[in-house]
């Protein structure tokens, strides 16, 4: 993501933070992040990898890709409610409005803006811990059943799709747009307005994509699941899937968006959405049991 900015391929933004308003600038991402991490305890995928699922024919992963649409559409419709607003007195009446914006937008941060040090510094350093994580997972979980590569492997195709992204459309890669983009299209085909709007379908064509390819590559190679094919009842599939993108959409992204995406451009957002991925994932299976 620097070596593309640094050569003018890709402007590669930082991911700007989901506020609520409700307690914090970075509530939506909190949140939003939590609520992502619970869908993926449900199903055992994110909104880019249930694509992955169904293409293979996982069960599991046609009712979860289920939730995802309607979770996207139900975010499309319920989100604007979730911010924060204040009432004001408009001729005698009480009518809620949203709080003023501020006057100019600050830009997104980013570790190199809130640490002051050099970039490549900054860089270093991260790709350091970065490397310090997947040493000390490999350590822990050496192997994984069924996989057809190991996951550093994987790791850096996804990097090699990263950089295959940037090169071709000059975007970073994220699939939960997608779902609201879908949501959209469906709102506006049952629309009574005869007001038509172009919707734009970027990340739709994105989605089908890496539905288009993992069919492709599982029909031309028998590609096991890693880990087994996990036994994930119907109701359980589609909540998840409502949870995961709906959160997605609530912290302005999803795993490929601010996982591989926003952290990559060293996002503040992002790695507030990765840490909050992480706790509500980890903190409802411990509530699971």
């Amino acid at each position: 993501m620097v070596l593309a900015r640094r050569l003018s391929i890709s402007e590669c933004k930082p991911r700007s933070n989901s506020t609520l308003g409700w307690f914090h600038s970075h509530d939506g991402n909190i949140i939003g992040g939590a609520l992502l991490g619970v869908g993926m305890a449900l199903t055992g995928a994110c909104p880019g990898t249930v694509l992955v699922q169904v293409a293979t024919g996982i069960q599991s992963g046609y009712y979860a890709l289920g939730g995802g649409l309607l979770g996207g559409f139900l975010y499309l419709h319920l989100g604007p409610y979730l911010k924060r607003t204040k009432l004001i007195v408009q001729d005698s009446k009480c009518e809620p409005c949203e709080a003023p914006k501020a006057k100019q937008e600050m830009p997104p941060r980013t570790l190199i803006s809130c640490c002051s040090i050099k970039e490549y510094n900054v860089v270093l350093v991260f790709e350091l811990v970065c490397l310090a994580v997947v040493l000390a997972s490999a350590y822990v979980k050496p192997s994984i059943s069924n996989s057809l590569l190991p996951p550093i492997a994987g790791g850096l195709l996804i990097g090699g799709a990263q950089a295959s992204s940037l090169a071709l459309t000059g975007n970073a890669v994220g699939v939960s747009t997608a779902y609201e983009q879908i949501g959209k299209l469906f709102s506006s085909i049952f629309s009574r307005s005869s007001k038509k709007t172009t919707i734009p379908l970027t990340s739709v064509y994105f989605a089908t994509g890496i539905v288009a390819g993992s069919y492709l590559l599982s029909s031309l190679v028998p590609i096991p699941v890693p880990g087994g094919d996990l036994p994930i009842s119907v109701g359980r599939a589609i909540l998840g899937g409502v949870s995961m993108v709906f959160g997605a959409r609530m912290a302005g992204g999803c795993t490929s968006g601010h996982g591989i995406s926003g952290m990559s451009t060293l996002s503040v957002s992002s790695i507030v959405t990765v840490a909050s991925i992480f706790a509500g994932g980890i903190g409802f299976t411990a509530l699971l049991g």
